[in-house]
This record gives C-alpha cells, structure tokens and sequence, in this order.
C-alpha cells in the first residue's frame, strides 16, 4: 500500500498495479505524474485499487468475485509478515484518516458536507459561509469573499458512510443511513469548490494564506455534524425578486448582483444603511 495525493487535494492509499480488465470499474484509479485519478491508465490498460477495498482485515460484504482471489493472497501475504515480525497491523483505522486530512483548527458549531456522486467533504462551517483560502493581493490578508454559490448546487440526502463497529451501527440506526449534503453534480464547478476558491481567485497564482478547510467526511470522526433535516433558506427564487438566502453573518453584507454570482463581503453595518446591498461585479 502506498499513499498518493489525489487530484482534488485528498490523499488515498493504493495498490500496486493491477490488469484493469478485472477490476470493477469504480475501483479503478491511476496515476498520472504521482497524482491519483479515477479509472484506468489510457495507455498501459493497468490500474491502482483503494486498498480499504482489498484490505484483508474488513469484511468485503459485496465484494466482487474478482477480487476475492487477490484478497485471499494478500490475507496469506500479511499474515506471513506478521508471524515474522516485519508488520504490525494498525488498531483504529480512524487516526490513520485524521492523520491523511485533519480538521481545521477552527470549526463553528455547525458544519455542513458537500457532496460529490458520493465523495463527501465536510466543510468547517455552514456552507454559505464558506470563506476563499487564497491571499489577497491588495491586503496581503486572507480573501474575505465566499465560495458558495446558490446556483452551483443543492440540498440531496445521500447514504451515510458505513463505519464499522458498534458507533458505526449506532449512527446507521439513528440516521436510518440518510443525511442531507449540499450537493455540486457539475465537475468543473466542483474543481473551484474542492480548491477553496472564489471566482475571483480560482485559477489565479495568488498563494493560499492557510490550508485546505474541507476534509473528508468520516461518520465516526464527524457524526454530530450529520443533518437529517434538510436546512432551510437556501430556495431559489425567479429573477428580479428579493433574494433571501439566510440569515449570515452579523454586519453590512455585500453581494454580486450578477446571476449565479455569488461573490460577497461583510463589515460593519453602519447605522441606517441596510444589511444586504447587490451590486454588479
């Protein structure tokens, strides 16, 4: 098993190659200049698998009868190592995956995940309040305007992660294996969102004045943030009428007018002025 960061900043551990024939195509991943990606090497017709899907230790309840050979031999292959002395087999997969992409230091008390066909990120607030990672070239500080964009998405309940062990199995029940993620179907919209960027700075060289806030989901790590109510506020309404979002931050709060922009600020609301001001970029 080896790790590789993937092309949407994430890092995954991989098996060494395989003939890709055999392999269900959603196991497929491969590498092109040490970057992981989805599906097979155009060229060399092999491919990479996640090792949790070919992991001896978990008990594959749907794994396919191709693969069943290749985890009977890896079982053989670590037991062996381990009689000898050369592995000692990790305790609690969970510190392994908070090692890979740890929290941000700073979280608010509520916190919602963003969902792509079906890789979850959790993001470290509420996600209209989503702030751009990037440097400001005319502060020097870290970008004040959003990353959230109403028409980029929308709220979809999606299946909760399976978690082993007891936590796991109590969360499923709790939850009934549902939760509500804001959901982006478009990649090339989804490539701003997974940089951390507004419109502004996404695709810019401007550097990122902290790192990386949205981590991947984990039902264990993360499951007092798991919505089974879809939240409220963020419906769509026919153009020329008043927006209203939600409630938002404290303050003057400047939004693009421009359609599917979604571009804002805040500051201090001075006395008189109104809290939500739409202006063209």
């Amino acid at each position: 098993m080896e790790w590789y960061e993937r092309y949407d900043s994430l890092r995954i551990p991989l098996s060494p190659e395989f003939p890709a024939r055999p392999v269900p195509p959603k196991m497929r991943w491969h590498l092109n200049r040490g970057i992981a990606y989805p599906g097979e090497d155009p060229y060399t017709k092999y491919c990479r698998i996640p090792h949790p899907a070919v992991c001896p230790t978990v008990d594959h309840h749907d794994l396919p009868p191709e693969l069943e050979d290749v985890v009977a031999r890896l079982a053989v292959r670590m037991r062996g190592r381990i009689e000898r002395g050369e592995f000692t087999p990790h305790i609690e997969p969970v510190e392994e995956e908070e090692v890979a992409g740890p929290d941000p230091e700073e979280v608010e008390e509520i916190r919602h995940v963003i969902s792509y066909y079906g890789t979850l990120r959790i993001a470290p607030c509420e996600i209209h309040e989503l702030r751009c990672i990037a440097t400001d070239s005319t502060t020097g500080q870290r970008c004040e305007n959003g990353v959230f964009d109403l028409d980029e998405g929308k709220w979809e309940e999606v299946e909760v992660p399976h978690a082993p062990g007891r936590q796991g199995q109590q969360i499923l029940s709790t939850t009934g294996g549902r939760m509500w993620a804001w959901a982006v179907h478009d990649f090339n919209y989804l490539r701003r969102w997974w940089k951390q960027h507004c419109m502004d700075h996404y695709g810019s060289s401007a550097p990122d004045h902290v790192k990386f806030e949205l981590v991947q989901f984990h039902p264990l790590i993360h499951g007092d943030y798991i919505l089974t109510q879809r939240p409220e506020g963020y419906e769509r309404t026919p153009t020329g009428q008043e927006i209203v979002i939600h409630h938002g931050p404290t303050g003057e709060q400047t939004v693009c007018a421009t359609a599917g922009c979604w571009l804002s600020t805040f500051g201090t609301q001075p006395e008189g002025v109104a809290l939500l001001e739409l202006r063209p970029c």
